[in-house]
């Protein structure tokens, strides 16, 4: 059966029109199934009793997989394919298929082959995988089955039948998703499978669990954090204080799926029981639309919840032996006698699902209790119906329940991933929507995947199938709109959807989306914008290929035929001439739109408007200019590496390689130059100064054998910076001092200059504060400083982080983490993420020195850790050498000792800054233990290390150390050494500690 499924090559990038045989792109879950043994038994089973077998595992499969809302696709031999999701998709297609999963298993462990059986049988077993994913659907015929699938899902699925043994149900992670936890599981695991790229999460499923409801397989998972939502429960809570006097009351809680209703409610009720839990009687039920849920369902759960009740009412043996025409009576009867006795507090969750039997009986208790003033509170969960809005909780006092907040969004995301990088946090609030269900998926995957987020990849089957369900119950007219919008972007001009479409901000289909959730009018006049960047990313793939590119490239003909501001047109032209394959086109866009973000400073959009720019060249058709395609690559990689040096990435360095490689291919030495420039700038950016070094020795060969007289101006500063960062200061000053005065004279030119003399005068402040000069030092930074102070522009916050490490060195430490925490924020703002982590982390330092704020250590290791994908970045040994001194001070012993490792590592780039304080940590660590003989050995390498940078104030902290530790009768000698070159050098915090150790 495995061979059934043809898998397909990559579709050709040359648009292509629409086929009539194309079929429909469906999100599906796709249950395959085996007989386990079956090519083993056929050899000792008479062909006719084989047959008979085959002929029973059908009957099996016919009837289990249509009673979950499955549909076979194709049966072959013992094997089968069912599919989930069509012709309408489910947002429990996972749970659905995993449920007829267990009971084939179970069917077939029940079933006896025909015919005389070896003495080693054990009896009959299948082995199955799940797995979800879009599908190209045709109709089939006898050949191919029911149904042509096409497309890598069902690929996967058959792979995990056969990594499945004999009995066993594997299912990706992809298709269950919080669903697993409806079932018992294995843990979680990664499985390598033939055909696929990365591994894939999954499940072994052993069965079902005692788990009903999507809160409590929440519950069971670990719930997200419980935040705002303070107004609706205050009304809440108000309602109810006036049902306990007396009055009857309806609330229907009203919001789309996952924003929270069932939440909300939950914590209403834990409240609500410890407050009035002695004169108020909860009742729960809950509807579902999985399976064949009994009529009367809420309140049938409510009546079982009765039994063992202390002094029932008669009425209560009444309902539970009432026949089913009489049964809404009789409960009826039983709430009415109950809220007589006390009052009651009734709740029913999914009301939306309920049978008409339970709404009937719902209203009448409603209408009845009211005329005879009994104190009841009836509260309902629902989502909003879009074909008969409000015809469910009709009557009710409603309160709609809106996403979170930004700053609500912010405090769940940071408590369900308290270290994850703030650019993923950020992305996953982007995506989610203020979607509380969105946000702790979204925050569970980044979790378990450390990356950040793929554009139209950043959900999971099941949470594609809830969206996917949703633009399912609309009504045409509006789901395709929603289609049409989701190509157009998660921001939508209203011009630009009136011109597809023919329907404008005020059309009824408009307002209706937006009243649902999908989209709603932007802060831009003008534009709307997809509520949830998730729910526009799943109906945006969920769109044919084909519907899709003729989408983009009408779309990019109206936005020519339109015009606009030059930078946007470029930017969004690019993004759809990408999607609708037109290469050309594209590259031609995205090069000139990132040098325009270029010129704004916006280095973070012209950085992915370059690499966007790259991709497309790739598919550009070989013409014969193999030389000018690669000198235009060269240069567009050149830019590029120009736009990451505040935010460097180990792939914008292998770009850059790849640059050389075809420079040196080209044998243009002005290319090479400039393209070792670039290589050792952005491997500066990164910490690897070593190498660094080396590419700008080569630039600066190459450059003056070609005599290119633009790049040899620029290049002293750079080599002095390299220099400065591998702590050869005798040689980075005069490199600095040649760029500083070559670049005063240019500055007023342009602001690249400007950056330019910034960075280097920046540079040569550093050094000069290594080595205790800090009145030079604050006066060159101030200088750098003046053109771009509150400006918020990337050099902005380099320069503040350079300020902080000055101010931290000096023991100004209230000051330093002030230019720390501006670093980070001006490095949040235009999203480099080295300027942003650094400013982070020595700003928990200086919290540290100041006031031993018991929270640093963990920013440090968050910063840190924010860096470590990227290659840990430039003066990495600072972290690493704060962390050290935390941990010693703290007496945790093993984690100082990794982080010194760490620092001392960093020194094979030649990053030196971290290795004076990790050797101090190492000497603190000896001392606590009395190893007398290590710690000043560790003291003698912490002065080496200072020397080694000429570093007057490394001396001094070392020599207070030494104070302090008290090893021999020297240390008040080292006490008066280190007192005396705080005062020279104005390190106001470290007088402060001498002074108190010598009193």
């Amino acid at each position: 059966m495995t061979g059934a499924v043809t898998e397909l090559p990559t579709p050709s990038p040359t648009p292509v029109a629409p086929a009539a045989s194309a079929g429909q792109r469906r999100l599906l879950t796709l249950l395959f199934v085996d007989l386990s043994g079956s090519t083993a038994m056929a050899e000792w089973m008479e062909a006719e009793h084989y047959a008979a077998m085959l002929g029973t595992l059908r009957a099996v499969y016919e009837r289990i997989v249509p009673h979950h809302g499955g549909v076979i696709a194709r049966i072959q031999g013992d094997g089968m394919l069912a599919v989930f999701g069509h012709p309408e998709v489910r947002e429990d297609d996972g749970r659905r298929a995993t449920d007829a999963a267990l009971e084939l298993h179970s069917a077939v462990r029940g079933l006896l082959p025909p015919g005389p059986r070896p003495a080693h049988f054990r009896g009959l077993t299948l082995h199955s995988g799940i797995h979800a994913g879009i599908v190209l659907i045709n109709e089939g015929d006898q050949m191919r089955g029911r149904f042509e699938l096409l497309g890598n899902a069902p690929n996967i699925a058959a792979r995990l039948s056969e990594a499945a043994k004999a009995d066993e149900i594997i299912a990706s992670d992809e298709s269950l998703g919080l669903q697993s936890q409806f079932f018992e599981t294995g843990p979680r695991f990664s499985l390598q499978l033939r055909g696929r790229a990365t591994p894939l999460g999954a499940y072994r499923v052993f069965g079902r669990a005692a788990v009903s409801r999507r809160y409590e397989a929440s519950m069971r998972r670990g719930l997200a954090p419980f935040v705002g939502r303070e107004a609706p429960m205050a009304t809440l809570h108000t309602a109810l204080v006036r049902a306990l006097g007396g009055r009857t009351l309806w609330l229907g809680l009203r919001a789309g799926a996952g924003v929270g209703k069932t939440r909300l409610t939950e914590e209403f009720l834990r409240h609500a029981a410890d407050q009035a839990g002695q004169i108020c009687r909860l009742h729960r039920g809950y509807c579902e639309s999985y399976l064949s849920a009994e009529p009367l369902q809420p309140f049938l759960q409510m009546l079982r919840a009765m039994d063992g009740m202390t002094d029932p009412p008669p009425e209560l043996a009444a309902a539970q032996h009432s026949p089913p025409a009489l049964r809404a009576d009789a409960l009826l009867a039983l709430l009415l006698a109950l809220a007589r006795r006390e009052a009651q507090l009734v709740f029913i969750d999914d009301l939306q699902w309920a049978d008409d039997a339970s709404l009937r009986l719902l209203h009448r208790l409603r209408t009845i209790a009211a005329a005879q003033s009994l104190p009841l509170l009836l509260l309902t969960a629902s989502r909003p119906e879009p074909a008969l809005p409000g015809s469910h909780d009709d009557g009710a006092q409603i309160i709609e329940l809106p996403p979170l907040t930004e700053c609500e969004s912010a405090r769940a995301v940071q408590q369900l991933l308290p270290k994850m990088d703030p650019f993923v946090a950020a992305e996953v609030r982007r995506h989610a929507g203020g979607n509380p269900l969105f946000i702790e998926e979204l925050c569970h995957a980044a979790a378990e995947t450390g990356d950040a987020f793929i554009e139209g990849q950043s959900s999971s089957a099941w949470l594609a199938a809830l969206v996917e369900s949703r633009v399912g119950r609309l009504p045409p007219g509006q789901a395709q709109l929603v289609r049409l919008a989701a190509v157009i972007g998660n921001v939508i001009p209203a011009w630009l959807l009136q011109a597809l479409s023919g329907y404008g901000e005020q059309h009824p289909d408009v307002q209706a989306l937006a009243a649902q959730d999908f989209i709603f009018p932007d802060q831009n006049p003008g534009h709307l914008r997809f509520k949830h960047g998730i729910t526009r990313d799943v109906v945006y793939y969920a769109t044919g290929l084909h519907e899709r590119q003729a989408l983009h490239r009408r779309i990019s003909a109206e936005l020519l035929a339109r015009g606009g501001a030059e930078d946007q047109l470029h930017e969004q032209l690019a993004y759809h001439d990408a999607a609708a394959n037109d290469w050309p086109a594209a590259a031609r866009h995205a090069e000139a739109a990132g040098d325009q973000a270029l010129v704004a400073s916006a280095l973070d959009r012209a950085k992915k408007q370059f690499r966007a720019a790259l991709a497309a060249l790739e598919f550009l058709p070989d013409d014969g200019g193999e030389s000018l395609a690669r000198r235009r690559w060269i240069n567009i990689a050149q830019r590029l590496g120009m736009a990451c040096v505040f935010d460097a990435s180990q792939d914008d360095l292998r770009v850059l390689r790849h640059a050389a490689a075809l420079a040196a291919a080209e044998g243009d030495d002005s290319l090479i130059a400039r393209t070792e420039y670039w290589l050792a700038y952005v491997g500066y950016a990164l910490g690897e100064t070593r190498d660094s070094l080396r590419h700008a020795r080569a630039a600066v060969e190459t450059a003056q054998r070609c005599n290119d007289q633009a790049l040899l101006a620029q290049l002293p500063g750079t080599v002095g910076q390299l220099q400065a960062a591998a702590a050869n200061y005798a040689e980075a000053l005069p490199m600095l001092d040649l760029a500083i005065e070559r670049q005063r004279s240019r500055a007023v030119k342009s602001a690249a200059n400007r950056i330019g003399l910034s960075f280097s005068l920046c540079c040569r402040a550093y050094v000069l504060g290594d080595q205790g000069r800090f009145d030079e030092a604050h006066a060159l930074i101030a200088e750098a400083l003046a053109p771009f102070d509150g400006s918020g522009h990337a050099v902005e916050a380099s320069i503040q982080g350079w300020r902080a490490a000055v101010l931290l060195w000096q023991g100004r430490w209230a000051e330093g983490r002030a230019a720390a925490l501006a670093a980070h924020r001006v490095g949040a703002q235009v999203r480099s993420m080295f300027t942003c982590a650094m400013g982070h982390a020595a700003a928990a330092y200086g919290a540290w020195m100041e006031q031993a704020d018991p929270t640093a250590l963990q920013h440090v290791l968050d910063a840190t850790a924010w860096l470590a994908p990227r290659g840990g970045g430039l003066y990495s040994s600072f972290n690493h050498g704060w962390a050290a001194e935390i941990l010693s001070t703290q007496g945790h012993a093993t984690a100082a000792r990794h982080h010194i490792a760490l620092a001392l590592k960093r020194g094979r780039q030649h990053d030196w800054i971290g290795g004076a304080m990790a050797y101090r940590a190492a000497a603190r660590l000896a001392g606590q233990v009395g190893d007398v003989a290590q710690a000043r050995r560790y003291l003698a390498l912490a002065r080496g290390a200072g020397e080694q940078r000429q570093s007057d104030h490394e001396a001094a902290v070392t020599a207070l150390l030494e104070a302090q530790l008290k090893l021999d009768d020297g240390w008040q000698a080292a006490l008066e050494v280190a007192r005396a070159e705080f005062t020279r050098m104005g390190m106001t915090g470290f007088l402060a500690r001498a002074d108190a150790l010598s009193c």
